[in-house]
């Protein structure tokens, strides 16, 4: 099983789902894993996960045609050697909005089995796909040093370079009537967006920090657990799933966008942990949802039962077995 990602490491990414969780010696077995970012060479592989198309054609920096000739090579290797192909098609795939580029469409032809994470998130061309949940993360950070929440504090949070969906929904907290609240921003800036954020930051001194570093995990664990809500602005990418389960996990509520996806996971884990709000986030809905969020705060715990890491690695574990058989 070879899977194009680095190696499961201290910083908790997708692949730690198809591993699962073997710190009481209970991870699925019948699956041996190889990682690597590049897939020159697919000697003895019989299963390749591909979780995302840059690592066989290139980013966007690559010409068309080049991808286009990436994917075929790679496409004629696999099957030469009847190797099942799987991908994971996530909620903001470009190809969602647009046709498939030609190597888009290479790779579609050649792709045994899909999983998306939401029964939402259609597959190529009205292919089926299989539904795996992102798993919960709560074991994952057992021992992990926890942070008060800090009453009113608001937080929009990134591993990585906040994308500029956040651009407008900082101009409204900035705006918005709510003087007991303060929003906390942790994440990189890109150059791009550094004039318009240091604009609304410098004009609001008093009720908008900024942390612009490169995050551990206990860094947001510390950054997240010391929130009264975690605001998600990009509801449909996969770094934004993953700061809602690691939000929902740390029992922290979450204010999002409603999509067909949201409303599944609010429907699951329950609403009062999965705040929504229709359309673009605007002063008058961020003001409604953090008093309806102090008139009545959640109680016990999301339900995260059926994300247990465990039993999603082991639906993975499953598909590959079953597509490894069909080839």
């Amino acid at each position: 099983m070879l899977v194009s990602s680095r190696q499961p490491a201290h910083q908790v990414g997708y692949v730690d789902q198809l591993v699962g969780d073997d710190s009481a010696g209970k991870a699925p077995g019948g699956v041996q894993f190889e990682f690597r970012e590049a897939l020159q060479s697919l000697n003895g592989v019989d299963v390749v996960h591909l979780t995302a198309t840059s690592a066989v054609v290139g980013d966007r920096r690559v010409a068309d045609a080049q991808r286009t000739r990436r994917a075929r090579r790679f496409a004629r290797a696999v099957r030469r050697r009847r190797i099942a192909l799987v991908r994971t098609v996530y909620g903001d795939e470009p190809w969602l909005t647009r046709p498939a580029s030609p190597a888009e469409a290479v790779l579609d032809r050649a792709t045994a089995a899909y999983i998306v994470m939401s029964p939402t998130t259609a597959a190529p061309h009205g292919r089926e796909a299989t539904v795996i949940p992102h798993s919960h993360l709560r074991d994952r950070f057992l021992g992990y040093p926890l942070s008060p929440a800090v009453p009113g504090r608001i937080l929009f949070i990134s591993a990585g370079v906040f994308p500029a969906a956040y651009e407008a929904p900082l101009k409204v907290v900035a705006i918005a009537d709510l003087p007991e609240c303060t929003l906390r921003l942790v994440g990189q800036i890109s150059s791009a967006l550094l004039k318009s954020f240091n604009r609304t930051i410098s004009r609001h001194p008093a009720t908008i920090s900024l942390r612009d570093e490169p995050l551990s995990d206990a860094a947001r664990i510390e950054e997240i657990t010391g929130a009264e809500i975690v605001a998600i602005a990009s509801p449909d990418s996969y770094e934004s799933h993953r700061t809602l389960m690691l939000a929902l996990s740390l029992n922290r509520p979450v204010l999002v966008e409603s999509t067909p996806a949201t409303r599944v996971l609010a429907d699951e884990v329950g609403h009062d942990w999965v705040r929504l709000h229709e359309g673009r986030l605007t002063a008058a809905t961020l003001e409604n949802a953090i008093h309806a969020l102090r008139a009545a705060p959640p109680a016990g715990c999301p339900n995260l039962d059926a994300r247990d890491p465990n039993v999603i690695a082991a639906n993975y574990a499953t598909l590959f077995r079953a597509v490894k058989r069909s080839r």
